[in-house]
């Protein structure tokens, strides 16, 4: 297999988050002697909490997309689940579909000194070597905020570059 070919693949699967079932959520900051903790999300157990406002962003291959994340409530959960022939109305936060694609969900949390402990349960349909989460901390958006009208609008630079033809390998 060629060198740019492993590399790009390697890559791929180190860093895809697989198709996400089932989420929980939770952010624990220290401060002094007082222990804060917040749940961003749990839909473990059938659960649909929703404990802080939160913004996706999803990439198909190095260009923005708004078909993912999608959260699945307990009302249309079956349409995710029946495509493995699983009969359930489990809420689902579906980050990506599959290889080469990304999906990213952002909240606003403040801190102030001491340790964080950033806790995340999930269900993947595919296991690659390596975490198949990113966990981005202290990012201070500028051009954007945590509200529903920045969803899927979020600028931001792929690792997915766009094929070009000096990539495609001939024969």
């Amino acid at each position: 297999m060629p060198t740019k070919t492993r590399l790009i693949t390697t890559v791929s699967a180190i860093l895809i988050v697989a198709v996400l079932a089932i989420v929980g959520i939770t952010t624990k900051a220290q401060a002094s002697q007082t222990n804060a903790q917040v749940v961003i999300l749990n839909l473990l157990n059938g659960q649909q909490y929703f404990g802080m406002p939160h913004v996706y962003q999803g990439d198909n291959g190095g260009t923005p997309t708004n078909k993912w994340p999608v959260y699945y409530g307990p009302n249309n959960a079956s349409q995710y689940w029946l495509q493995g022939h699983i009969n359930s109305d489990q809420p689902v936060l579906e980050l990506v579909p599959g290889l080469g694609s990304g999906g990213a969900m952002f909240w606003s949390e403040n801190y102030s000194g001491g340790s964080i402990t950033i806790t995340i349960q999930a269900t993947a349909s595919i296991v690659w070597v390596g975490t198949p989460f990113q966990v981005y901390l202290f990012l201070k958006p500028t051009m954007w905020g945590i509200s529903p009208q920045y969803n899927y609008t979020i600028p931001y630079k792929s690792i997915y570059p766009s094929p070009v033809a000096s990539d495609v390998i001939s024969p």
